[in-house]
């Protein structure tokens, strides 16, 4: 049976740098067979975590959105790859609200993502990768899932707002489902 893997897409933007990024990952990763799934948070108006612990009680979130759909999603893939844009130095709202919530209801499930694996990716314009990276990698040590890296997979764009001169940052997604793989005992399925 075929891996699969849920790509979480934290760009605001509809035409996203992101977007990208994950895209060059899902197509490496198809490579050795598996599957993914974007999710693009923008799309989704995901409501703030409201503190309440209901979750823990009903073993549900209380939010009036689509997060415990998308948190059966999660816990039948085999992996999970967060993807954020720079903003202020952090994490996007959009991420950050995803890992607040899912990170809770993971607990509230017994943390359900305990041993799935975890990669990241960041796309910055000037300066941010390290802290949003920091800030991804934390997560998936919260959340007990095995981060794996390549390095930081960021790619940094122009005053255009475009990564497609950053040829480097373009090969690290590619890097970073070369490392899962090897990690997963995967080959490359047209060997």
């Amino acid at each position: 049976m075929a891996k699969k893997f849920l790509l979480i897409n934290g760009s605001p933007r509809p035409q996203n740098n992101t977007g990208r990024m994950l895209k060059i990952f899902a197509e490496a990763m198809a490579e050795y067979g598996c599957e993914c799934e974007m999710v693009d948070l923008r799309t989704m108006e995901l409501e703030m975590c409201h503190g309440c612990l209901a979750c823990f009680k009903t073993g549900r979130c209380i939010g009036k959105d689509k997060l415990n759909e998308l948190m059966e999603k999660i816990e039948a893939a085999d992996g999970l790859i967060l993807g954020s844009p720079v903003y202020y130095g952090s994490v996007s709202a959009q991420l950050k609200t995803f890992m607040d919530r899912i990170g809770l209801l993971g607990e509230a499930h017994g943390r359900s993502l305990r041993g799935k694996i975890g990669g990241s990716i960041s796309v910055a314009r000037r300066w941010g990768h390290l802290s949003v990276q920091a800030e991804m990698m934390l997560w998936f040590d919260r959340v007990e899932m095995n981060h794996v890296g390549c390095g930081w997979c960021s790619a940094t764009s122009t005053d255009n707002n475009d990564i497609s001169t950053d040829d480097e940052g373009l090969h690290y997604p590619v890097r970073l489902a070369e490392n899962i793989a090897k990690l997963m005992n995967l080959s490359k399925i047209n060997q």
